[in-house]
């Protein structure tokens, strides 16, 4: 069993105060009760966030964590020599110094509406060479050698946020930023969006592409772990109230749970139990591992709070 928590520290100035509001019992507990067993270290930079290096057990480069590839791995369409990416319908805001990204997951788009956009701008794509395939209201596949080796930024980089540093500027990267003009010229007048105006929902005027690349001969095994992104969306708004709340329901619900796991003792051949905390600039795991008795005198004495712990990612 193991969870990881992307944002526990988050980068907003109001959210980088809120650690010390935090009471979170039994993070600390658990903090005191597992070991750290290595750290992975990141930037503000860095395209692909230190959430997904850990869950792609860091076995990809910088944007090419091929989650595309890997999710058409699962899927009929399949084809082990393609290259693919994820591509998320999206409402960009031109601002007068940058352009920035409403959050995606509340565009409350619909499957019809989703399809429909799609199919009218499959032909722009095509014409690039690059074949969409629609999984999900908000994703759909992008399969095309152009894909091969084009790093780009993870959606997470940019929901709710400005856009501009994370436009790919290399040269192979040309038709990707002309087919998002194009889309934006195409999708401006289109019939769908004239009826989400009108009833006051925003346009899809744009979209992202992220998850790029092709899947090597035996790609190294995803982290089998769970995910639990309740602080993402408060952190990206730099929203400190609903960040600690989101802090306080996870040190209530699943890290009591995994508390009590700890205290099971589960069978030998069980998983170890294990918790990744991921910040801005590191993430750190602690695992379940044998203590001597000396170890475990000391963790009951150990005053490390939480907070000085996320101050620390």
């Amino acid at each position: 069993m193991h969870l990881v928590i992307p944002f526990a520290a988050a980068a907003g100035p109001q959210c980088q105060a809120a650690p010390e509001r935090l009471a979170l019992p039994h993070l600390r507990t658990l903090l005191r009760t597992l070991r750290p067993s290595g750290a992975l270290l990141g930037t503000d930079s860095d395209l692909s966030p230190l959430a997904e290096r850990v869950l792609s057990n860091h076995a990809y480069a910088d944007g090419l964590i091929p989650w595309a590839a890997l999710r058409a791995a699962a899927l009929p369409l399949f084809k082990p020599s393609a290259a693919y990416g994820l591509v998320s319908p999206c409402h960009l805001v031109v601002h007068a110094d940058h352009v920035s990204m409403q959050d995606p997951a509340t565009l409350d788009l619909s499957d019809a509406e989703s399809q429909v956009l799609m199919r009218a701008m499959q032909p722009y794509f095509l014409e690039d060479g690059l074949t969409l395939h629609w999984l999900d209201a908000c994703t759909w596949l992008a399969e095309g050698e152009a894909l091969r080796g084009l790093a780009t930024a993870s959606l997470e980089r940019v929901r709710g946020q400005s856009v501009d540093r994370w436009m790919p500027r290399q040269d192979a990267a040309k038709l990707l930023r002309r087919l998002q003009n194009e889309m934006q010229m195409l999708l401006y007048t289109h019939p769908i969006n004239d009826a989400r105006v009108a009833r006051g929902a925003p346009m899809v005027n744009s979209f992202w592409l992220s998850g790029t690349g092709d899947l090597p001969p035996n790609p190294a095994p995803l982290l089998q772990a769970t995910v639990l992104d309740a602080l993402t969306a408060p952190a990206l708004r730099d929203d400190a109230p609903a960040w600690v709340q989101a802090w306080q329901d996870l040190d209530a619900g699943p890290l009591a749970e995994l508390l009590r796991a700890l205290k099971n003792s589960p069978a030998p051949s069980a998983p170890p139990i294990a918790l990744t905390l991921c910040g801005s600039h590191r993430a750190q795991t602690w695992r379940q591992q044998p203590r001597s008795l000396w170890s475990r005198l000391l963790g009951t004495f150990d005053a490390t709070r939480p907070a000085s712990i996320l101050k620390t990612l």
